[in-house]
């Protein structure tokens, strides 16, 4: 649904959604070139649609809860039922969505290091001595795995808009990663 978006923004001054049988369509809608009249190609049920809402939502599917609430907070995007979404807002909206996206990643890509088992990072080799383990006994696959875990639980805090992760949290996390382990 965001690429329809983007696609009709490129088209279209503004884009209008209307349901077309059971599936949401985004349409255009532009301005005549000699009377400077306001066109869109809508289906009568048009009025009933919130474009706006739709596309908010569809950038909540895309990016996390926390970016897409951020983007709508800071450009104003409030239900509009009937109205049709200018282009220009919803191009500088996914823009701010993919760079929010892009700093919130640059921002835990230090505490990942420091935390990486495959990196044999400080914080890594810090919270194996405080557990009494000795890394260089973990396997590349152990390390990878471990990894892996922190991997993901970086991903679902970006996800739900808790980026950046603090250091204490990733070593909560590497914790229970190693304690999971079979050397531990």
């Amino acid at each position: 649904m965001l690429e329809a978006f983007e696609q009709a923004a490129h088209k279209h001054d503004a884009v209008r959604i209307t349901l077309d049988g059971a599936h949401w369509q985004v349409q255009g809608v532009g301005t005549m070139p000699q009377s400077r009249r306001e066109v869109a190609w809508v289906s009568p049920d048009a009025a009933q649609s919130d474009t706006t809402s739709a596309f908010v939502q569809a950038l909540g599917q895309s990016f996390s809860a926390g970016i897409s609430a951020a983007v709508a907070r800071q450009l104003d995007l409030q239900p509009a039922p009937g109205q049709a979404l200018a282009s220009r807002t919803v191009k500088l909206a996914l823009d701010m969505a993919q760079t929010s996206r892009q700093a919130l990643t640059g921002v835990d890509f230090l505490t990942r290091l420091q935390f990486s088992a495959a990196a044999d990072g400080p914080e890594f080799r810090r919270v194996c001595e405080s557990l009494a383990l000795d890394a260089g006994a973990l396997t590349a696959a152990e390390r990878e795995r471990i990894d892996a875990q922190l991997d993901e639980r970086f991903a679902q805090a970006q996800a739900s808009g808790a980026s950046a992760v603090e250091s204490e949290m990733a070593e909560q996390w590497l914790r229970q990663a190693l304690q999971e382990s079979p050397r531990a």
